[in-house]
């Protein structure tokens, strides 16, 4: 039985996260979320290795978003001065309701998101740890259930996660960024 929701997107930090899962024994139920991004081959490399490991999972589609950032829509530069290009408004929470709402309708009390320590140098406001507190306090008047949301690898450098990626084995043709790295 899953113990475990991870928002998998195929990318590096997603990849260790389920690594880092099995090596502690979880039993991961990764949710894969369509929100029309440029770098829908992401979702490919993921949906290869989740089958690859025998990880169930299920993909959501958010349509018609019409939001513009590096990452979706035209392109367009940011209105928010300091907001990093690749910016997504209000992503993470869409994403992490979206894991939330499957995490209650399955009894499962975790969600791990891939943040890092990269994310809040390059000013992605829903990567940093004062914004994981606050959904936390949502989820907890959210649902029926307790659901705690963490991003393990908060602390960590894109360096260091490439560096336990390899580690545990990783190769980097079994990721793909949608941001260019």
């Amino acid at each position: 039985m899953e113990d475990l929701i991870i928002l998998y997107s195929g990318g590096a930090d997603s990849r260790l996260l389920l690594e880092l899962s099995l090596k502690m024994r979880k039993n991961p139920y990764c949710v894969l979320i369509d929100y029309e991004q440029k770098h829908i081959k992401e979702l490919e490399y993921a949906r290869k290795q989740l089958d690859l490991k025998n990880i169930k999972y299920q993909t959501v589609s958010l349509t018609n978003l019409k939001v513009d950032s590096g990452l979706t829509g035209n392109n367009k530069e940011m209105k928010y001065e300091g907001v990093h290009e690749m910016h997504v408004p209000a992503r993470n929470m869409m994403f992490v309701s979206i894991a939330a709402s499957i995490s209650e309708n399955k009894g499962i009390n975790l969600i791990w998101y891939g943040a890092n320590g990269e994310d809040f140098k390059d000013q992605f406001i829903d990567c940093i740890q004062p914004w994981i507190g606050k959904m936390n306090e949502l989820l907890k008047v959210n649902s029926t259930i307790p659901i705690m949301l963490e991003a393990p690898l908060i602390g960590f450098s894109k360096d260091r996660i490439l560096e336990l990626s390899e580690y545990f084995g990783i190769k980097q043709d079994e990721v793909f960024s949608g941001y260019g790295e």
